[in-house]
């Protein structure tokens, strides 16, 4: 009986170093393949892309053809991809492959990009067309396809107003999807913090009425101001007629609503609607959040900003006040 015990152990054993010596010479040859492409080709390595995605797309594009026991390689090597576009020559192996997209490039060009707080989307996809690969329509597509699940903080479809106003540094090669994931990742970290629901809005309707703030005025204390009247009306049931929404719906430019611009069908056309549009009309920086959850309480209802260089903000508190003040300061 114990002859037979031993027996069956060293059968099993033996087995097992057999398999074992089977699956590592697999992964040898796994390893010592050559590409299977005939000429140099650039393969490109996206923001926080797992290895899995890697190895799929490495074959997706016939740049290597066996995969046995890559993972086990990469696993037990510790091995980090490292984002970037790569050159690869028809004269490598697999191994070199994976080690090369592990190590990453020694140097890679950068571009710094300056984003002003009250962007929106298509402003920020017009700085970003000057200084990267991509243009801007590519940009706001990119936007609308971007998986926001992976953000449980973000409540809408549009990115708008998660986009952080920053001076951002990318290597020069960078996607769309790059550029977006480090921007939200940015207002993550410095944003979100500072966004918090108030007695009377949500934690979105803040990040709404914040981004009108910022493109309303620029001069911090005079924020608060402005904030606390649009808040005035909406407590008391009165439209927030700002042009601000106005300008994100005919993207104009004007800082002055027209007549005709004012009879736009617009769930943004703040002249028509009662409250807050249904979104972010731009991407609003800690200031302006900060605004509206701690605006200055005061008997205003209206403001105007002057043509002055600088401008200023003038306030009144009754409609026949700031008619006098717009024929004084904008004739």
């Amino acid at each position: 009986m114990i002859k037979k015990i031993i027996y069956w152990v060293l059968l099993i054993i033996f087995i097992i170093g057999i398999a074992g010596a089977v699956y590592i010479v697999n992964v040898v040859n796994t390893l010592g393949a050559p590409v299977t492409i005939q000429e140099s080709v650039t393969f490109q390595v996206k923001e926080n892309e797992s290895w899995d995605t890697i190895i799929v797309n490495l074959q997706k594009n016939n740049i290597i053809s066996k995969t046995d026991g890559l993972n086990f390689y990469i696993a037990f090597r510790r091995l980090s991809p490292k984002p970037a576009t790569y050159t690869i020559p028809k004269t490598m192996n697999t191994d070199q492959v994976i080690k090369m997209i592990a190590r990453g490039l020694l140097t890679r060009p950068e571009v710094t990009i300056t984003i002003p707080e009250g962007s929106d989307i298509y402003e920020i996809g017009d700085i970003l067309e000057s200084g990267l690969s991509f243009n801007r329509a590519n940009f706001v597509k990119a936007t609308e396809k971007f998986d926001t699940t992976q953000y449980d903080f973000i409540e809408n479809k549009s990115l708008q107003g998660y986009l952080y106003p920053d001076t951002y540094r990318f290597f020069d090669d960078a996607s769309a999807e790059d550029v977006i994931i480090k921007m939200v990742n940015n207002f993550q970290k410095k944003a979100l913090p500072n966004l918090k629901a108030t007695d009377t809005l949500s934690s979105y309707q803040v990040l709404i009425l914040a981004s009108i703030v910022e493109k309303e005025v620029s001069i911090p204390k005079d924020r608060q101001i402005v904030a606390g009247i649009f808040l005035n009306r909406l407590k008391d049931g009165m439209k927030l007629q700002s042009d601000a929404t106005i300008n994100f719906i005919t993207q104009s430019g004007r800082s002055q609503s027209t007549l005709d611009d004012l009879k736009i069908d617009s769930p943004y056309n703040t002249y028509q609607i009662t409250g807050l549009p249904p979104g972010p009309i731009t991407n609003p920086s800690v200031e302006a959040i900060k605004a509206v959850i701690n605006p200055t309480s005061s008997d205003y209802y209206f403001f105007l900003t002057t043509r002055d260089n600088p401008p200023k903000t003038v306030f009144s508190k009754t409609f026949e006040e700031h008619i006098k003040a717009k024929q004084q300061y904008l004739p």
